[in-house]
């Protein structure tokens, strides 16, 4: 039972349900297994934690979904441990700001059903800021959920043509004006209208990048990911990302 309020955290998806992670090496853990899969002498090394300690916290990791362990193919006497849940959200410090914009923006339109309809998703994204909850990987899965939904009617006979149709799909869904700023590397900007905190403009832009990803997949049968973003503007309601096509990592 916790004694008091958690402050610090952060929330994975598993195929056994949602797991909430506080504890510091675990945490730290699972933050290194997202780069590549590791044995117990490699986390060991990487941690400077015995061990006899790790063992605890990976089997743990292990029957609650977070990780999966799997035979060295290069050595079979020893086990490989790889990430196989999704980090949804990270614990932040509450935003009173966040707070007062959500309130203030459905206040100005609430008596008006469509638009209180359109302007939904920018009050609970404001709304997870000021309660203490970074959402952008959950974002960046909705995103490429919404994409993957479409069914590839959005490819195009070129990388080009393909931005092109989902940027024109996403202005007229109303979350927001996509341009493409290049397309060497692939750089789109999402423009609102709408003024955010840094945090709820971040999770509104991981939503867009996921959408993006995936209809480009769809269209290329590449995987691609966001390798750089930023949110400018005076409101924060400028959130500008890079996306570039990786290589998939081979499953053991």
């Amino acid at each position: 039972m916790n004694d008091g309020p958690l402050t610090d955290f952060e929330l994975y998806y598993t195929k056994n349900g949602l797991v909430q992670v506080s504890n510091d090496v675990r945490r730290r853990i699972l933050h290194e297994l997202s780069d590549k899969n590791l044995s117990l002498t490699d986390l060991s090394k990487i941690t400077g934690k015995a061990q006899s300690t790790l063992s605890v916290h990976l089997d743990k990791m292990v029957s609650e979904g977070l990780i999966a362990a799997h035979d060295d193919p290069d050595d079979s006497r020893r086990k490989v441990y790889s990430l196989v849940s999704v980090m949804l959200a990270h614990s932040k410090p509450p935003s009173d700001v966040a707070m007062t914009m959500a309130l203030n923006s459905l206040t100005e339109i609430a008596d008006d059903p469509v638009k209180t309809r359109d302007m939904l998703a920018r009050f609970l994204f404001l709304g997870f800021d000021a309660m203490g909850l970074s959402v952008g990987p959950m974002a960046s899965m909705l995103g490429s959920i919404h994409a993957m939904a479409l069914g590839g009617i959005l490819s195009g006979e070129t990388v080009e043509d393909t931005v092109a149709n989902a940027r024109d799909y996403y202005r007229k869904m109303g979350f927001g004006d996509a341009s493409v700023f290049s397309l060497k590397p692939l750089t789109i900007i999402i423009k609102d209208d709408v003024p955010f905190t840094e945090d709820s403009a971040k999770s509104l832009g991981f939503y867009a990048s996921g959408f993006f990803c995936k209809v480009l997949e769809d269209a290329t049968g590449k995987t691609y990911e966001m390798v750089s973003n930023e949110v400018f503007g005076s409101d924060y309601n400028y959130f500008r990302f890079v996306l570039e096509p990786v290589a998939k990592s081979p499953v053991l």
